[in-house]
Order: C-alpha cells, then structure tokens, then sequence
C-alpha cells in the first residue's frame, strides 16, 4: 500500500510538541532563581526612618535577672526630641520608681519621693537601687538601632532589612518579633545580655508622633 504524506499542518503540529517538551526539560533542569534583596540598601533606608524618630513612647513589661536577684516590672517610656522619661511600676511598689533625663543630667524619683540625681542614668540606678539597667544604649537598641556612641562589634540584618541581633558595649541584643504598628516597624520582644545580667523586654503597644 502508499503512504500518503503529512500535511504542513500535522508537521507544524508535531514540531511545536516537540520544541514544548524542550523547553520544559530546560525550565526542569534549570529552576528559576529569583532576585536576593539588597539588605544593606534595605538596613539604610530602615535606619535611616528610626533615626528620624523624636517623639515615641511605649508600654509593656520588663524582668531582669542578675546573678543573685530578679525583679520584673510594667514599663512606660517616653521619649521626645531632648527628654526622656521611664516609670517602672513593680508588684507591690518594690523597685518602682520614675527616670528622667536630660542633656544635663538625670533624676530618680523614688516610690517614697526621694529624689536624687547624677551626671548618667546607669550610675544613678547602680548607686541608689543597686540595679544595673544599660539606658544609654536602650534608648537607641529598643527601636532597634545601634546607638550612636560606639561602634557596634556585630550587626545582623535580616532579610527585610531590620536587625536580627547586634553586640555592643559588651551587651548582645537579640530581637525575637517586630510589632507592624506603620512606618517604621518597630521591635515588639528583645532580650539583652552581658555577664551575669540579663534584660527581657516585651512591648504592648508603641505610640509615635508623626
């Protein structure tokens, strides 16, 4: 018997099949790599947004362990663009007390209204409570940002470009959540670490000025 020839359009048809198959095999073979972000591009315009910040405060809570003591405490923090004030309301009035400060100095006020006063924060609490607290640097690191005093010794940025972790002044802090509040997201639970100190920070609800 003949054969008959293919048409132009059985052949088309077949060819396309064919080419499909190809490119499939190709596209198996080959997975599609998609972009990283920039991190440091992300980390600059991020930090550059928390910096600008002058007017915040929050609320949440407080615990510190040291090596042969502990306390936890409700924090309320305000900060504006050349003051900044912190009460610490403990259980049953232990350890509560108001920090403010100034370039000019800070001032304690007791839960039985003393008032003292020194040339830093961190001197005055170690001094009249026995407490150490690193406020010089929390006032920076709780918007999740190294403070402008040093030269941090590690910075991990993540993927959104926000820290993950940084060390400075002997302290490690690590941000475990990120409170999406508007712009700029703003850390929600950090905890910080030097020696025998430990400070573990949970934030409620944070209010900035636009």
């Amino acid at each position: 018997m003949g054969t008959f020839p293919l048409s132009t359009s059985v052949v088309s048809w077949r060819a396309s099949v064919v080419l499909l198959a190809l490119l499939l095999a190709a596209c198996a073979r080959q997975p599609v790599q998609f972009p990283q972000p920039d991190r440091t591009a992300l980390w600059t315009a991020h930090r550059a947004r928390l910096t600008g910040l002058q007017d915040w405060q929050f609320r949440g809570r407080i615990a510190v362990r040291l090596e042969k003591d502990a306390w936890s405490a409700t924090l309320y923090w305000r900060e504006t663009r050349d003051t900044y004030t912190l009460r610490v309301l403990a259980p049953l009035g232990r350890g509560t007390f108001e920090l403010s400060g100034t370039a000019a100095g800070v001032e304690l006020r007791t839960a039985d209204n003393r008032v003292l006063r020194a040339v830093d924060p961190e001197t005055l609490l170690r001094d009249s409570l026995g407490w150490y607290l690193p406020v010089s640097g929390l006032r920076w690191w709780v918007r999740g940002l190294p403070h402008p005093g040093a030269q941090p010794d590690h910075l991990g940025v993540n993927a959104t470009g926000r820290l993950d972790d940084l060390i400075q002044d002997g302290w490690q802090v690590n941000y475990q959540e990120y409170r999406a509040q508007g712009d700029p997201v703003l850390p929600g639970k950090l905890s910080l670490e030097n020696g025998a100190v430990r400070v573990r920070l949970v934030i409620s609800e944070w209010s900035v000025a636009p």
